[in-house]
């Protein structure tokens, strides 16, 4: 799976107000919304692109996506013609007479992508022109973008995608509307109406049991008197997630793995920092920040940090500006500013950024003037 370089993606598209972030098999997330899936279909699930940037950041994220949304821009899929980094002579042919100025490499590496403008298009039409696979997108659908191009061109006219289109039979014209537009698991009582963290998904080979161990901490913060044939219903949801990075295919070991891992937890999700905030109001804050004039919410992560440094001394802290927009009420985007902001005032130490599934870690590094 090749990591996506957002720096690299193109200005256009990233201009484009309709930005989900996804994982594993494609499903598309809410950029804005702790781990909440998002819609091809529906504008409330979509972000700016700085939003999904910064999820993505944050870890727990495969790559991003963007949302076609019948406005002239439209994409280009192109399945199994690169190896070794080669596209086929013929992929490279069909692209040059539709036109494509920008092309880069699918998530998988063995594709490639393609974006352009062309009025007037159907939503969607898959089928082969010379062989090769080919769908072209224009409405009602998102396309993962990984910032790794072959051709660097611009994002301008397809003369040619009307062309490649008609190409393809009317019978061929596409029904789903995202690259995989499934939604999570739901149930009555609330406990599956909230998405999975993507701490407890196992992103690679020999992370089953930690991850396994993480949902049962999760389920015990969040919903810790949830009935058992609704916690089953969860480690089925847990376990197809999980099952194209796990050597056990048998739902089963997993669901008594669960259970027992359950029955063991002594520190519940959130339990520590749920501990550190109640004692958050009654922390002066330190000598000389007020002067920095970050205001109440400002001030208030200050105090957290410190009580999260405190705690966890003599080793670094982990916070994402995800936890921290939750805790201060406020986007996690706003968060995200305010952790750069200390640390550029050098309230706080950036020990490493986070990424895959960790989260930033920190020192407290002030010093009272």
């Amino acid at each position: 799976m090749l990591t996506p370089m957002l720096d690299a993606i193109p200005a256009e598209l990233r201009k484009v107000p309709r930005w989900v972030v996804w994982r594993g098999s494609k499903v598309p997330y809410r950029a804005d919304c702790v781990n909440s899936t998002a819609s091809a279909t529906d504008p409330a699930t979509w972000s700016p692109f700085e939003a999904a940037a910064t999820a993505y950041g944050e870890g727990g994220w495969s790559g991003v996506g963007l949302v076609l949304a019948g406005d002239g821009l439209v994409g280009i899929d192109l399945d199994k013609c690169v190896t070794a980094g080669q596209p086929k002579k013929e992929a490279l042919a069909l692209l040059k007479r539709i036109g494509a100025g920008y092309v880069e490499l699918s998530p998988s590496g063995t594709g490639l992508r393609a974006f352009g403008r062309a009025c007037g298009a159907p939503t969607g039409r898959r089928g082969k022109i010379d062989g090769i696979n080919v769908e072209l997108y224009s409405d009602r659908r998102y396309l993962t973008v990984t910032g790794r191009p072959i051709q660097n061109g611009p994002i301008a006219d397809l003369p040619g995608f009307l062309a490649a289109v008609d190409s393809l039979s009317p019978t061929e014209e596409v029904q789903k509307t995202t690259e995989d537009d499934r939604s999570s698991l739901q149930s009555s009582s609330g406990l599956l109406c909230r998405s999975l963290p993507p701490t407890v998904i196992p992103s690679g080979v020999g992370e089953r049991n930690r991850c396994l161990f993480a949902l049962a901490r999760w389920v015990k913060g969040v919903h810790p008197d949830a009935p058992t044939a609704e916690l089953r219903a969860l480690v089925q949801e847990w376990h197809r997630l999980a099952l194209p990075h796990i050597g056990t295919a048998d739902f089963t070991t997993s669901w008594t793995d669960f259970m027992r891992g359950l029955a063991a937890v002594r520190s519940p999700f959130g339990f520590t920092l749920e501990k550190l905030m109640e004692s958050i109001d009654e922390k002066p804050l330190p000598e000389g920040v007020a002067d920095l004039g970050y205001g109440e919410a400002g001030n208030r992560l200050v105090c957290i940090c410190q009580a999260l440094a405190e705690h966890h001394a003599p080793d670094p802290f982990f916070l994402s500006s995800r936890q921290a927009g939750e805790l201060l009420g406020v986007h996690f985007t706003d968060a995200s500013k305010m952790l750069s902001a200390l640390v550029m005032d050098r309230v706080l130490h950036l020990e490493s950024r986070g990424a895959g599934r960790v989260a930033s870690r920190y020192r407290f590094s002030w010093v009272s003037k």
